[in-house]
Parts: structure tokens; C-alpha cells; sequence
């Protein structure tokens, strides 16, 4: 006990001496899991190890040629997804977030510091053109930021068949979408500031307020309420849903705009027969 306090172990498991005697009764016989519960993850994890060690020591000698009892069988859509490729969608975005921040918006103050759009109002391009240079920058280094570390990491994580034209081709447009809402969206925040240190602080904040909600790292249906709120109006959580169901499924999920509708010939997919579609809906029913 005195090393699960200090924190040696995670945990002690502990056998009472009449456990082997109530066993062979049928006595009701326990054993105990004192567990260091300041890490809940961990905690949980032996308490699963031990029931299941528990379930099987509980499992009869010789088992029964049809079981009884109801079975749950668990069929798998998509293939096994490591937790590499799960992370891979928040990191797409976030990279493409790091680059509109430092390409776009945190170059945008420092030159407003130094007294450079000064130097830009006395020269003959119009407003809209400046203010189009602007949100043009960051845009277009986050999308060359975004394209290459989805198409690496898409390699390194084992993405199933990676270059497929229709995946690629929509992958970039929600990378584009994704950048122009981003810059849109720290243009608007700091079009005010003149501080250079302030857009440092913020990216900080946003950094975590932004990431953590968004279903990145965790799967935001397992939130609670008020986190489900943040991610409810957190712009990466419709981002990272979009790159998760493209490069993750393959397919449009629930958050994909219109894109998904399109219906683009490829070779690689004929369409059935139609005789083979009617074999097999006689087949289901």
C-alpha cells in the first residue's frame, strides 16, 4: 500500500485466504482491486484486465456443445483503423491552422507594428487588392502546408489506397474551404489589434480551445454537455469530421457540404448490371 501511494504501482490486487474454499463452495468468492483512481484511464484499464480474467476463471470446465445464452456479434464496416490514422485528420488541420496564423495573421500585425502599410497606402494598388493579398497569403501557404502533410501522413499511417483521384481531388477542397474559413475567421479577430505580442497569446489560447473539442484526439459523442457545446461552434470539429470521413471511411459523412453529392465517372467503379441488382435483392429478400 505504501507504493500505491507514492505512486510506484497503479495498482494491488488482493486475494482473501478463503477465496479458493468459497470457490469450490459456490460461496459468492471475491477478490479486490485497489486501484490509483487519480489517473482514471489506468484505473479503468486493470479494472477491464480483471474482469476479464475473472469472466474466464468464471467460465465452466467443460463448455456446453450449444450455448444458451444470447451472443453479440459485432460486424465491422470499414477495416481496423489505428489510432495513427485517427490522429491524422487533427493534424492536417492544425497544420493548416499553424500556417494561416504565422503565414497570414501574425505577419499581418508585425507589419502594421513596423509601420509597413504606410509604405502600402502610398502605392498604386487599390484596398481590395491589399485586403485580397492579405487573406490570399495565408490561405495559400496553409493549403501547400496542408496538401503535403495529408499526402505524407496519408503514406506513413497506411491510409488504404491513398491517390485514389475522387478522394484526392475532394481531400483538396476541403483543405481550400478549410483555409479561407480559418483565415476568414483570425482576419476578423485581429484586424483591430496592434499589438504584436497579443495575436502570440491568442494562438496560444486557440491553440487548445479549438483542437481538444474538436474530435481530434477523442470522439466528441463521448463529451459532456458543455463540451459538446464548444465543439458544437468550434469550426476544426466540422473540418476534422470532414478529412476523418474522407480519409478514414472513404465517404461523405454528416457534416460534408455539397461536394459529396458529386457523381464523377471513374474507372475504377462500373456500375452493376442490372440483372446482377436484381439477383441481389432477390437474395435479401
Amino acid at each position: 500500500m505504501t507504493d500505491l501511494r507514492n505512486g510506484r504501482i497503479n495498482g494491488v490486487v488482493t486475494i482473501p485466504p478463503e477465496f479458493s474454499r468459497r470457490a469450490l463452495a459456490k460461496n459468492e468468492p471475491r477478490i479486490a482491486l485497489i486501484a490509483d483512481n487519480a489517473d482514471n484511464f489506468v484505473a479503468a484499464t486493470m479494472a477491464a484486465t480483471l474482469n476479464n480474467l475473472v469472466t474466464a476463471y468464471n467460465a465452466p470446465a467443460i463448455p456446453e456443445r450449444v450455448p444458451p445464452k444470447a451472443r453479440l456479434d459485432v460486424v465491422e464496416v470499414y477495416p481496423y483503423v489505428p489510432y495513427l490514422q485517427y490522429l491524422l485528420p487533427g493534424s492536417i488541420v492544425m497544420s493548416i491552422f499553424m500556417m494561416v496564423m504565422i503565414g497570414g495573421r501574425i505577419i499581418f500585425i508585425d507589419d502594421k507594428a513596423r509601420g509597413l502599410h504606410e509604405g502600402y497606402l502610398v502605392t498604386p494598388i487599390k484596398k481590395l487588392e491589399l485586403i485580397a493579398g492579405f487573406n490570399l497569403s495565408g490561405p495559400i501557404k496553409a493549403v501547400l502546408a496542408g496538401t503535403v502533410l495529408m499526402t505524407i501522413g496519408s503514406v506513413i499511417a497506411g491510409i488504404p489506397d491513398p491517390f485514389l483521384p475522387i478522394r484526392l481531388l475532394r481531400l483538396f477542397v476541403v483543405i481550400v474551404l478549410t483555409s479561407f474559413a480559418l483565415v476568414s475567421m483570425m482576419f476578423l479577430i485581429m484586424v483591430r489589434m496592434t499589438d504584436p505580442l497579443m495575436p502570440r497569446a491568442i494562438f496560444g489560447v486557440l491553440n487548445t480551445l479549438l483542437f481538444f473539442p474538436s474530435g481530434a484526439v477523442y470522439p466528441p459523442q463521448a463529451f459532456p454537455n458543455w463540451t459538446r457545446a464548444i465543439a458544437a461552434v468550434d469550426p476544426f470539429t466540422y473540418s476534422v469530421d470532414a478529412f476523418k470521413s474522407l480519409l478514414l471511411k472513404n465517404t461523405c459523412g454528416s457534416l460534408l457540404p455539397l461536394w459529396c453529392g458529386w457523381n464523377v465517372p471513374s474507372p475504377l467503379k462500373r456500375p452493376a448490371k442490372r440483372g446482377a441488382l436484381q439477383r441481389g435483392a432477390a437474395k435479401i429478400l
